[in-house]
């Protein structure tokens, strides 16, 4: 038996959904709804500011609370090698804030424990002593040699992380011209893209 291209376009028509039955009883299993042994819950504490330097983190009163098994920081990390992974742009970005957060909400700390509600309570009496910094927040303002610095740790000393370009036909080697086989428009389009 064969079907044709019509019967296989989805687009247009009713089609049986097969996992509702589950959902509308109260049987659906969520991420949420999974229990292991052993499993351990994390929350993190994100920072209140936009732009500051971190002068220390208290942990002692989250690590006095019943279930809280650990709370990592950026220096943790650092020290086990982890404090940095690589970003889609080419460029890296710290996985726990160190030394200063830079942009709201930024993760600051792990605390993992038994349950959701003591990794929750552990993270609400983590103390982060911050020094607020001026934000930076006109993307063109903070390519300008005017603006703070945001990622001190990099070896270019502004605020430019990466740059990308695309070339006319003509300077591609090896394509040729591929003007006849494309619609010529009298529009133009052009920008440009920061990620400072």
């Amino acid at each position: 038996m064969s079907l044709n291209a019509k019967e296989m376009q989805p687009l247009g028509k009713s089609i049986k959904r097969k996992e509702d039955p589950r959902f509308i009883r109260g049987q659906g299993r969520y991420v949420d709804d999974i229990v292991l042994p052993h499993m351990l819950h994390m929350v993190l504490v994100r920072s209140p500011y936009s732009h500051a330097r971190i002068k220390a983190i208290h942990i002692e009163d989250a690590m006095a609370i019943k279930g809280v098994k650990a709370i990592l920081t950026g220096e943790d990390l650092g020290q086990m090698n982890l404090a940095w992974m690589p970003t889609l742009a080419g460029d890296r970005q710290m996985v726990l804030a160190t030394g200063k957060v830079l942009f709201q909400y930024q993760e600051v700390a792990a605390v993992v424990a038994e349950t959701r509600e003591a990794a929750e309570d552990g993270a609400s009496v983590v103390n982060v002593e911050y020094e607020p910094l001026t934000p930076v927040m006109d993307p063109f303002f903070a390519l300008s040699d005017e603006a703070l610095v945001l990622r001190e740790d990099r070896e270019q000393k502004n605020n430019h992380i990466f740059h990308w370009e695309v070339e006319d036909e003509e300077d591609r080697p090896g394509i040729g011209n591929i003007s006849g086989g494309v619609e010529r428009t009298n529009s133009d389009a052009s920008g440009s893209s920061h990620s400072p």
